[in-house]
């Protein structure tokens, strides 16, 4: 866990001229730091929601294949925002010890998560893909490309590319499939993954024909990352124009907007066009993170960046009020990847039978007359605690990072 204060978090919101100078040319400015951690918290309070069903809600499934739930939305959601993150942190240098010491840890991680999760006790059947090591993976080639192009218009290229080439690669695939359609049966997932990992260590021992967190997600979540930094890039490329503006709406939102459509159109001519430009249909769907979803996902992302600027702006204009109603958001926002990762692990830990069979959630449930009442009660509580818990840390300013 590190300690990290801000500056700015102190600065008075009056500058002087000498201050309003060196603010224009630091990294980011706090409002836009806000607007981030405003976004993922919208994702977070998501997340707690969804994940803390202790009863049986269809709604709240996976989807099944080729179609989309709403909790297929905010993973994607988290890893999208953490492409803009990145954006920030990389978009001077990259220091690729620090980028390689958090990769290997945060692949530990899901090693340890997945063996907990799935009560795994064999080294022959631990899964070896999974959320974590993604987001490891998604980190490393991050880094990489950052040395490459720091600048919106290419990341907006390397978006596009990423996009097509993941299209194609699907999409000719499915020329072997039968109607030329991706089935579990019939995807380039399901081998691939099986051949580089085994069978027996990827999502369910191979048996759904896929792995959502497998090479083809991978490369799928690097189109939903690129796009996330693409944004990233871009709000800061007007940082310096909002920094001397004296308007009380912040210029980044206008390029926002026009990235907004622009993810939307191109979302539409990829899915759209994919049948015709190579092979089989490629429609937006996360079980094989295709880039109309990716992208369609990153659309969202934009829209929260944009309110997030509404909500949050620049620390000239911001009032104390608006500072204290928002707060929750940003301090949730802050700590991501605790909040995500660690409430996931706890409540695989509380919905595990103990030795009488019955787990603590259940016990929790048996209390009510309903299960639904049981349901609301355990998900106000538990978004409580995480809600306070966050404050906490955001107040004394620890942050949870690899």
């Amino acid at each position: 866990m590190a300690n990290e204060r801000e500056s700015a978090n102190t600065a008075p919101a009056a500058a002087a001229p000498a201050a309003a100078a060196s603010a224009a040319s630091a990294p980011v400015t706090k409002g836009r730091i806000d607007a981030l951690d405003w976004a993922r918290g919208w994702m977070l309070v998501a997340s707690l929601g969804v994940n803390s069903a202790i009863i049986s809600i269809p709604l709240l499934g996976h989807a099944s294949w080729a179609s989309v739930m709403p909790i297929d939305l905010i993973f994607p959601l988290f890893v999208t925002l953490a492409g803009c993150g990145m954006a920030f942190a990389f978009h001077r240098r990259v220091e690729p010890w620090g980028v390689v010491r958090r990769a290997l840890v945060l692949l530990a991680l899901g090693l340890a998560y997945n063996a907990v999760v799935d009560a795994t006790t064999s080294l022959t059947e631990l899964r070896f893909t999974g959320v974590l090591q993604l987001y490891a993976v998604v980190i490393i080639v991050m880094a990489l490309l950052h040395l490459v192009t720091r600048s919106w218009r290419g990341w907006a290229l390397l978006t596009i590319l990423l996009a097509v080439a993941h299209t194609a690669l699907l999409s000719i695939f499915a020329r072997a499939c039968v109607a030329t359609l991706l089935t579990p049966e019939c995807n380039p997932s399901g081998p691939l993954d099986s051949l580089l990992f085994g069978a027996s260590h990827i999502y369910t021992n191979g048996v759904a024909g896929h792995d959502p967190e497998g090479i083809v997600a991978i490369f799928g979540a690097l189109v939903s990352t690129a796009a996330g930094a693409t944004l990233g890039h871009l709000i800061l490329h007007f940082r310096r124009s909002e920094a001397s503006s004296s308007t009380r709406l912040p210029i980044t939102t206008v390029p926002i907007v026009l990235a907004i459509a622009a993810l939307v159109g191109f979302a539409l001519v990829l899915w759209l066009g994919s049948d015709l430009l190579a092979g089989g249909p490629v429609p937006p769907m996360k079980r094989l993170w295709t880039a109309p979803f990716a992208l369609s996902i990153a659309a969202l992302a934009a829209v929260l960046l944009w309110l997030g600027q509404i909500a949050l702006p620049s620390s000239g204009f911001r009032t104390e009020r608006q500072s204290r109603f928002w707060m929750p958001w940003v301090a949730l926002g802050r700590n991501s990847l605790l909040a995500y990762f660690g409430s996931h692990l706890l409540m695989a830990l509380l919905r595990r039978p103990l030795p009488g069979g019955v787990s603590i959630a259940d016990h929790f449930a048996q209390l009510f007359p309903s299960a639904m009442l049981a349901q609301v009660v355990w998900t106000t509580l538990w978004l409580a605690a995480w809600v306070l818990l966050a404050i906490v840390l955001h107040r004394r300013g620890w942050y949870v990072k690899p």
